[in-house]
């Protein structure tokens, strides 16, 4: 399977170079703030998008074609894999599941897919992807962490704590360990999967980390997402930890196997640059909400975040996703303001 080249600024930068110029992408870069993702959406639910292979290419390679980035990433969901472990899925418009995962019988009774079977038409559109771009842009796939799984799967639906997660972590530590055990059983193998249709790195989101201390971050949830990470690794690819909350995780984020580790916005680069050791690569961390700001403010945000990280080791991208409304006019002052840094 092609690849991008070695010399592609974002591989560059995340293998610990100075490359050619600062790669930036952006989180959640393909989705409705863009007029021709609107236009897909207008034709096809969600789910629809995701697994229409064709489709979601397209989806990915919009925002690539309009700002110049130097990664795409899937457009997939971190819940795709759910219903071929036995729960169906639902968007309304946030993530709906048919039943919940709090006992020992329900973690045994979820499936480990076979991604080739289960997960095709996320794999035919890494596929479809990586043969469009230049090779000069890398192509990201991702999965969800196993704790951020878990989240859903105990809940059902989204939350703003988490509580009934993290009450199961406690009341039932045996349950909660052997869930994030199948989690990341069902996941590893799509890892694989991903980098063999294409992929040059993987990232895995830990978007709902902030709820856990660093404690129990670093006993019982790490050293599962460090299970994907070696996956990423041991298959070719790039691996990349994104932790939103990194700041009280750093400790545990610093002892990753990933190559990358991608922050959100909460402490500045410099401050992560201190606690995170050489040839470790940086992602982020602009606060998603200064997209909203003037023009001469958010291009002096970019020049400070750019400075703190120093012009090697860093890729520039958001804290957290871009929010929907956001003018993509902003996105191009952010690329522009980056690059010339």
């Amino acid at each position: 399977m092609m690849r991008a080249r070695a010399d592609a600024p974002y591989l560059v930068a995340a293998r610990g170079g100075r490359p050619s110029r600062r790669p930036v992408w952006i989180l959640r870069q393909a989705g409705r703030y863009l007029p021709e993702y609107r236009a897909m959406r207008a034709r096809h639910t969600f789910l629809q998008l995701c697994n229409d292979a064709e489709a979601a290419a397209e989806v990915t390679l919009q925002p690539v074609r309009r700002f110049g980035l130097d990664a795409a990433i899937l457009f997939t969901d971190l819940l795709i894999p759910v219903p071929p472990m036995g729960i169906d899925l639902d968007f309304d418009p946030a993530p709906v599941l048919a039943r919940t995962v709090r006992s020992r019988a329900d973690v045994a009774a979820l499936r480990v897919p076979d991604p080739e079977r289960d997960l095709r038409p996320m794999l035919d559109t890494a596929r479809h992807v990586r043969a469009a771009l230049p090779q000069d842009v890398a192509l990201l796939g991702f999965v969800g962490a196993p704790f951020t799984m878990a989240c859903y799967l105990i809940e059902g639906r989204g939350s703003k704590q988490w509580d009934l997660t993290r009450r199961l972590l406690h009341a039932e530590p045996a349950t909660f360990d052997a869930l994030l055990d199948r989690i990341t059983e069902a996941l590893v193998p799509l890892v694989t999967a991903l980098v063999r249709a294409g992929c040059d790195g993987v990232q895995v989101f830990d978007s709902w980390a902030s709820v856990l201390s660093a404690h129990d971050y670093a006993r019982r949830c790490a050293p599962h997402t460090e299970r994907l990470l070696a996956a990423a690794r041991a298959a070719g690819a790039l691996a990349i930890d994104y932790v939103n909350g990194a700041a009280q995780h750093v400790e545990a984020m610093s002892r990753s196997c990933a190559e990358v580790l991608a922050v959100d916005w909460r402490r500045d680069l410099g401050w992560f640059r201190e606690r995170i050791p050489s040839p470790k690569a940086l992602q982020g961390n602009l606060d998603p909400t200064l997209l909203f700001a003037d023009e001469a403010t958010l291009r002096a945000a970019v020049r400070a975040i750019c400075a703190a990280a120093g012009p090697d080791r860093h890729i520039f991208n958001l804290g957290h996703g871009i929010l929907p409304d956001v003018d993509p006019r902003a996105v191009e002052i952010v690329v522009d303001e980056a690059r010339r840094t």
